[in-house]
């Protein structure tokens, strides 16, 4: 029995750890109108840690494919492109956001709802993986 609560207490003690030191905050989904086959995941992610980390990519059942994206201006224009990477650096945070970096949802398998949520899994380059199930919301004006 000891050993059992000494286990528990350690995974207690690691998962909160983790939280301190990775924090995902402020997830959602945009919703879609009918037969939408795109939409996309906003989000901020904080690096409590001395070391810079990356987020390398995404995955999710909702859609065919999940894709790191940003925004960036091409001859005057801003066009959406698929990123390799994007950089947290060592205690700061990085938000995804319209008109910025995002999570991209590619080839939906259904219509995104508001009020729903939606699941997607984000992967790091130092082996992390964070579970996310986001709510679906409009973009709105503070967003």
């Amino acid at each position: 029995m000891k050993r059992l609560t000494l286990l528990i207490c350690s995974l207690l003690f690691s998962i909160n750890v983790f939280a301190e030191e990775f924090i995902i905050s402020d997830e959602y989904v945009r919703a879609t109108p009918p037969h939408s086959k795109n939409s996309a995941a906003f989000l901020t992610i904080e690096n409590n840690t001395d070391k810079d980390i990356k987020l390398v990519a995404a995955s999710t059942s909702i859609s065919d494919r999940a894709e790191l994206h940003s925004h960036t201006k091409v001859d005057g224009m801003m066009q959406m492109r698929e990123v390799e990477d994007i950089l947290i650096k060592a205690n700061s945070e990085m938000k995804l956001q319209p008109g910025g970096f995002h999570v991209m949802f590619l080839g939906l398998k259904n219509d995104l709802t508001e009020g729903e949520t939606a699941e997607f899994t984000l992967y790091f380059d130092n082996g992390d993986e964070v579970k996310i199930d986001a709510p679906i919301q409009k973009i709105s004006v503070e967003h």
